[in-house]
């Protein structure tokens, strides 16, 4: 949002043959062409992860219904990279998710009335944002981020009212899975879990199935 893309070491304004997604990172063995400095796996991973959203959009989905899981997928990999590396959801990112859901949703599921994705935004943010606010008012702390609710209410425009009982299970299931099974990332103190990943996970993986 702040113009062409830099390298994070030298400043040095990248050419569009240093930014083809994975082909440039093995071509310059992930170094910058002008400092020679790293350029970080984290990049590596995304555009990796952007293809695999890709294929498994084509892969399982047809026509029209596969571009738009595509694309909701990648409307989501930002935020869950952004929520597991900061703890962050940028209101700018969930609101182009809400309105891609506006645009781009009744492609992927075509039976949800606008009624029901509108019940689906309103809910889900309402949902999340009360739970947040009791746990706040009884523990004196807060329990949840602020970007959360807003998150649950985007991907209610997705999906509708009627999944989001599954979403939010499911949700909680991957983040169990998370603490049973990977190294917890100590912050200040406290365990912090990313909350917003395990939504959007869940969030593409529930796709294909409503």
């Amino acid at each position: 949002m702040k113009g062409r893309s830099r390298c994070d070491h030298c400043g040095t304004q990248l050419a569009a043959a240093d930014l083809v997604p994975i082909f440039s990172y093995a071509w310059l063995r992930g170094k910058c062409r002008y400092c020679k400095q790293p350029i970080g796996g984290s990049a590596l991973y995304i555009e990796i992860a952007a293809a695999l959203i890709g294929a498994i959009s084509a892969m399982g989905l047809d026509g029209f219904q596969a571009f738009a899981a595509a694309v909701f997928g990648w409307l989501l990999l930002p935020l869950g990279v952004l929520d597991y590396q900061r703890l962050w959801l940028p209101n700018r990112l969930v609101l182009l998710l809400a309105f891609g859901g506006v645009l781009i949703a009744p492609l992927l599921t075509p039976d949800i009335s606008w009624m029901d994705r509108v019940a689906g935004g309103l809910f889900g943010f309402l949902a999340l944002e009360g739970a947040r606010h009791a746990f706040k008012a009884l523990r004196k702390k807060e329990g949840m981020g602020g970007g959360d609710p807003k998150l649950f209410g985007a991907l209610g425009i997705w999906m509708g009212w009627q999944a989001l009982p599954y979403l939010l299970m499911l949700s909680c299931v991957v983040g169990f899975a998370w603490v049973l099974f990977s190294t917890k990332t100590e912050r200040t103190g406290t365990t912090q879990l990313p909350f917003g990943i395990f939504l959007c996970v869940s969030a593409f993986a529930l796709c294909f199935s409503i």
